[in-house]
């Protein structure tokens, strides 16, 4: 158990599934992904792919799945509507390594207001 541990200590933690935009409406959307092991659940986004200055984030952890991985969600809030934004998802701290894993750059797009 202890080599296990030690394996698991000596390399950063990996995105095993998603980013995934699970629900967006005018002003809030929903990321979700899944990870080999626990960390912080980030989202840095903004309204261009070159400047992602704004941050969401969940505190260190995710939800233990039967299969092994740890499902990561995170709430963006005051969006605004009608509106394209990129983002990345990352997981600090992963595995105790203090690494950091980083997804591919992603869009999602608000819903105009009704």
């Amino acid at each position: 158990m202890l080599e296990a541990w030690a394996q698991n200590k000596a390399r950063a933690e990996r995105i095993t599934k998603g980013a995934v935009v699970k629900k967006t409406t005018d002003t809030v959307t929903e990321i979700a992904w899944s990870s080999d092991g626990p960390g912080s659940s980030i989202v840095k986004y903004g309204t261009s792919p070159n400047a992602l200055n704004q941050t969401a984030e969940k505190p260190w952890g995710g939800t233990k799945e039967s299969n092994g991985d740890y499902n990561h969600t995170v709430w963006i809030t005051n969006l605004k509507p009608n509106t394209t934004y990129y983002f990345i998802v990352e997981i600090g701290q992963g595995l105790g390594t203090g690494t950091e894993t980083r997804s591919r750059l992603q869009e999602l797009h608000t819903v105009a207001r009704k």
